[in-house]
């Protein structure tokens, strides 16, 4: 049994698969869209996960260690310095100094991680330092400073 294909026959085969590439169209472009918006959302995960391996990389954290003995030995020093004078102006600049610089110290402790800190930050952090900031009770901390 053969039917004739004539031009009736060749609109309802036109119209019936015109909207079978529409829906395909459709279906690829919403594919292309949201594999677009999955690749911008992988790449701003990698991008967290590549800041958040160089914050805990060897060459960050022993750079905070380094900092962390030079800024020890500044605030040591600027302790020797409050010591020595008697300008009451002075002593209030500089103690205002070494509590900013013992609260960076702090901020860099609290950022090591792995390998814990030498014997003698981690005695300094501990006796000054209380999440992140200096703590209360230290002889750096100044009320009313964060």
């Amino acid at each position: 049994m053969t039917t004739e294909f004539g031009p009736a026959q060749a609109v309802i085969a036109f119209w019936r698969w015109f909207w079978v590439v529409v829906g395909v169209l459709v279906l690829v472009g919403a594919f292309v869209l949201i594999m677009w918006q999955a690749g911008w959302w992988f790449a701003g995960q990698n991008a967290g996960r590549e800041a958040h391996l160089i914050r805990n990389g060897y060459s960050n954290q022993q750079t905070l260690r380094e900092q962390i003995t030079t800024q020890i030995a500044t605030v040591d020093g600027i302790t020797t310095q409050i010591a020595a004078t008697t300008d009451t102006g002075l002593i209030s600049a500089l103690k205002a100094q070494r509590m900013a610089i013992a609260a960076t110290v702090c901020q860099d402790a609290a950022e090591v991680s792995g390998d814990p800190l030498p014997a003698q930050q981690a005695e300094w952090a501990a006796a000054n330092c209380q999440a992140g900031t200096v703590r209360p009770g230290s002889t750096y901390y100044q009320a009313g400073t964060p």
